[in-house]
């Protein structure tokens, strides 16, 4: 009878086992499938445009760089060759295009989710990291803040995740099982750090902090792993960079389109107007996060010697406190106050804040959280518990419609007007046609020569733009003698053109969407 039970256990155990792996492959299919759904409808913007043109250059023409005025130019604004040749890759397998271009993101966008699943059920359980990937799906309420809509566009943040959450899904393995596992480790970190170079500093504090305390507990072990992660990252990184640009050789055009002040512009701004952004920024879009991070420090000083139960997890969970912490202090106290600038700490700090739900509605238990509001409500319970259920159906029901709206809106979107007017370009105009522009998704889609401002414009308009600076941008559009000029939503935001049309050289031709094309006016 004894051995009779152990088998039935075994077989109830099997179907369970199958049960997890064939929900976790349909997961993974269900994510691929809507984040490559109607890949190229999204319109692309001006970030991609950069990228997209030096990954189509370095796949029809083995040139890592831009085109200026159909002659080759040095790489300048777009993502890192981590993130631009995986895309030309992909380019080369399926066709140069914008879906095409598209498809990596998409990738490290479902890789990203997947690891962020994986470690908050090694760092805490599997309810609550069902409720990191349902927090960093349905709480993200700006389009720039949710991972689905930014992770399918060409950018580098995606890439970033994919490679980091790698890099910690690594470091546990090597905390917890054999200390091998920090060689790959190490590299993810480096890749992620150079697929962002905005990780270097967060990234930095999240591994070092761990390592003190582990010195102060004196585990050995566990300082000697994250020695190794941090310094070997920083050491591996800036010699895959050497690597690359070395095996580039000639496919690089000498010299770089470098722009001086960019940090001033946007790493460290202390003007009463963005640091007021920012914090209003905050307070609307990334409150979940605000106190999903604040309640794992408080849970930490609070009780330290839980969290250090187990060493390792303990250790783990700090690191990635400390860096989607110490990202969204930055974004509140340094950064300009751009949302996007706070897509990194809202992402990875859904973890926390699917613990802190977790905490405060009793276990996710929605009569739980309904009783304790109803409650709260009436002022028949004046605890911690009734105004913390109430709370969270506060935050998750203000949450939800906003991030519904952000999905319908972005994700649903569909415009090829970029492709229209390149279409018109391509086909309707003289071959030695000279377009200006500064919609760089343009470039990408463009067979015709073009001409654009030098990058260091780009910083003199977020002066203009971002910190409202009264300053004049010194470039003159008619010195490269154009045929046509293209405004679109960047160079209208930014009235690059503006004195340029006022001046009677441009005529209107045509609309398409957001752009306008003008007409050179030769007398």
């Amino acid at each position: 009878m004894q051995k009779t039970g152990v088998v039935n256990k075994l077989v109830m155990l099997v179907p369970e086992i199958h049960r997890e792996k064939v929900g976790f492959i349909f997961g993974t299919l269900f994510l691929l499938l809507i984040g490559l759904w109607n890949l190229s409808a999204p319109p692309p913007w001006w970030d991609e445009g950069w990228t997209l043109s030096v990954a189509r250059n370095l796949t029809e023409r083995g040139l890592y760089g831009r085109l200026l005025d159909g002659q080759p130019a040095p790489p300048g604004l777009e993502a890192s060759f981590v993130v631009t040749g995986p895309v030309s890759i992909i380019m080369r397998i399926f066709g140069v295009g914008l879906w095409q271009g598209r498809i990596f993101g998409v990738c490290c966008t479902v890789t990203a989710i997947i690891l962020i699943w994986w470690l908050t059920d090694r760092l805490y359980n599997r309810p609550i990291a069902i409720g990191a990937v349902a927090a960093a799906l349905l709480l993200s309420m700006h389009p720039q803040l949710h991972i689905l809509i930014q992770g399918r566009q060409v950018l580098g943040e995606a890439p970033m995740f994919a490679y980091l959450l790698a890099g910690y899904a690594c470091l546990l393995l090597a905390l917890q099982r054999q200390a091998a596992w920090v060689v790959p480790a190490l590299l993810c970190f480096a890749l992620a750090r150079l697929a962002k170079s905005q990780a270097w500093p967060f990234l930095s504090v999240a591994l070092v902090l761990p390592l003190v305390a582990a010195v102060f507990m004196r585990r050995w072990r566990i300082a000697a792993i994250f020695v190794v992660a941090l310094s070997g990252s920083f050491f591996v990184a800036q010699q895959m960079s050497s690597l690359f640009w070395l095996m580039m050789g000639s496919a690089v055009v000498p010299g770089w389109m470098e722009s001086q002040g960019l940090l001033d512009v946007t790493g460290i701004v202390l003007r009463g107007f963005n640091r007021q952004y920012a914090l209003l920024t905050a307070l609307t879009f990334g409150l979940p996060t605000l106190l999903g991070l604040l309640y794992g420090a408080w849970s930490f000083v609070r009780r330290p010697a839980t969290w250090m139960d187990d060493a390792s997890t303990g250790m783990l969970r700090l690191s990635l406190l400390a860096l989607a912490g110490g990202w969204f202090g930055w974004y509140l106290l340094l950064s300009v106050g751009v949302p996007r600038y706070m897509f990194p700490p809202v992402f990875l700090g859904s973890i926390f804040v699917s613990a802190f739900l977790y905490v405060i509605t009793g276990h996710f238990s929605f009569a739980y959280s309904l009783r304790q509001s109803i409650a709260a409500i009436s002022l028949r319970s004046r605890n911690r518990q009734s105004f913390g259920a109430l709370l969270a159906l506060l935050l998750i029901s203000a949450s939800l419609p906003l991030t519904a709206l952000a999905i319908q809106r972005f994700y649903f979107a569909d415009d090829d007007s970029a492709a229209r007017v390149a279409h018109f370009f391509n086909t309707q105009t003289p071959a030695d046609t000279l377009i200006e522009t500064y919609e760089s998704e343009l470039h990408f889609m463009l067979d015709q020569p073009y001409h654009y401002p030098p990058d260091q414009i780009h910083v003199e308009l977020n002066r203009r733009g971002l910190l409202h600076e009264d300053i004049a941008i010194d470039y003159d559009p008619m010195a490269a003698d154009p045929d046509y000029l293209v405004v679109g939503v960047f160079g209208r935001g930014n009235d690059l053109y503006k004195p340029t049309i006022q001046s009677g050289a441009f005529a209107l031709s045509f609309t398409d969407g957001d752009y306008e094309v003008y007409e050179r006016v030769r007398k």
